[in-house]
């Protein structure tokens, strides 16, 4: 999908008309610590983040933000105000969000390219600065006021990540001051007296990876039929980190894989459109073998019918591709709008997980706040028996979107 419009216009997106009522309203991503790509739209690029002005002496960073030209365009985010509802519109609508610079909307469908791309390059402090005008309106008179985060957050370290935390403030680096209980600032930890459920407070692998069927994924998860992700919990009102992982991905692949480090997967593309997501089919071991967990049918529908290690063994990549060939017909990629083989690649999504949480500036007095992340590294498993380890694709370049859910 191309995005073709100015990311600070659609940063303030308060919609005309109806009855307007005042409230600290975000307007915008500071710029002040950020280099951000220039160049034409439509072209992958990425906002770093430094630790004060990018021109002042010392100046270092931890993070990024990355965008891929065609789902999301610079500089990666976008604030939306007096978001439209969902159609149909569902109670898990939310008046306002900070999302992907892409042509979706805070309430677009699953899948519709809602989450920026948050990756971790160091482990110190990451601040995003956001603009808040303390005395702006909202068209719509039921907006809450809350802002939903759709980030996917990922490492990009070169080592394992063992923990993280998100925690808010004003101020960057060193000039870095924590929020309090009362500046009016804080997480949102219940909705309507409850805790906040997945969609509300989340830190999740992919679906298509450890998951079950749902509306917006009809194979169950390639390793696991269960969620994985971190655990979380708050400290305080106005910081919140990481606990232990949870679900299959520790015993599989130890503490969170870096982008460097992740393991081949082979993937099946659909549709023959190298702008859409591929789906996995196997993966490759430590030892160099491969297990195919999932199917392709007669009819070209994909199926899950092992999890973890337990699939279908090959002792080559070869052996694998003329098998699945000799069942189904397909020849690799090739043809545009024919279903294809796309070959072995990275496995993204186990180097990433989608964070979903809301900022609460509905007393804010302030002109910014500030979003700090943090994050440790952990020792390599070395000897540990892990199941699946990196084999040489940092680096590799990338024809098409491999993903691990279908589509």
């Amino acid at each position: 999908m191309s995005a073709r419009y100015s990311w600070a216009a659609a940063a303030v997106a308060v919609l005309v008309g109806g009855v307007a009522s005042a409230a600290p309203v975000v307007t915008g991503l500071n710029t002040g610590n950020l280099v951000i790509s220039t160049g034409a739209l439509n072209t992958a690029g990425e906002t770093v983040i430094y630790d004060r002005s990018p021109a002042a002496a010392g100046a270092s960073s931890s993070g990024k933000i990355v965008f891929d030209g065609s789902e999301s365009d610079t500089p990666g985010l976008k604030i939306v105000n007096d978001a439209a509802p969902g159609v149909p519109a569902s109670n898990g609508d939310v008046s306002n969000c900070v999302m992907a610079n892409s042509s979706a909307s805070c309430n677009s469908e699953k899948q519709s390219g809602k989450r920026f791309k948050f990756q971790r390059t160091g482990h110190d402090a990451t601040d995003l600065v956001f603009n808040v005008n303390k005395d702006g309106t909202f068209s719509s008179p039921t907006n809450d006021g809350l802002y939903k985060f759709f980030q996917a957050f990922g490492n990009d370290t070169g080592g394992r990540l063992g923990s993280f935390q998100v925690s808010l403030g004003t101020g960057v680096g060193t000039s870095f001051a924590s929020s309090t209980d009362t500046d009016g600032l804080s997480f949102k930890q219940t909705f309507g007296g409850k805790p906040p459920n997945n969609s509300q407070l989340s830190a999740l692998f992919a679906n298509g990876l450890f998951g079950d069927i749902d509306d917006a994924h009809p194979i169950t998860g390639y390793f696991s039929q269960q969620r994985a992700g971190f655990g979380l919990e708050f400290l305080g009102q106005d910081s919140f980190q990481s606990t232990s992982l949870f679900g299959d991905y520790a015993s599989l692949f130890g503490p969170m894989l870096s982008y460097d480090q992740l393991p081949l997967g082979y993937f099946y593309d659909t549709d023959g459109n190298a702008d859409t997501d591929d789906v996995l089919v196997a993966h490759q071991l430590a030892n160099g073998k491969w297990v195919q967990n999932r199917d392709i049918t007669a009819t070209g529908d994909v199926q899950t019918y092992a999890y973890g290690n337990n699939g279908r063994l090959f002792d080559t990549e070869a052996e694998l591709v003329a098998y699945i060939k000799s069942l189904t017909g397909l020849a690799e990629c090739g043809v545009a709008g024919t279903a294809c083989l796309a070959g072995s690649d990275s496995i993204d999504d186990l180097a990433k997980f989608n964070l979903s949480f809301f900022v609460d500036p509905t007393s804010f007095v302030g002109d910014q706040f500030t979003l700090r992340f943090e994050s440790t590294s952990v020792p390599e498993p070395g000897s540990m028996a892990l199941a699946v380890l990196a084999l040489g694709v940092a680096g590799a370049s990338r024809r098409r979107k491999a993903c691990a859910a279908h589509k």
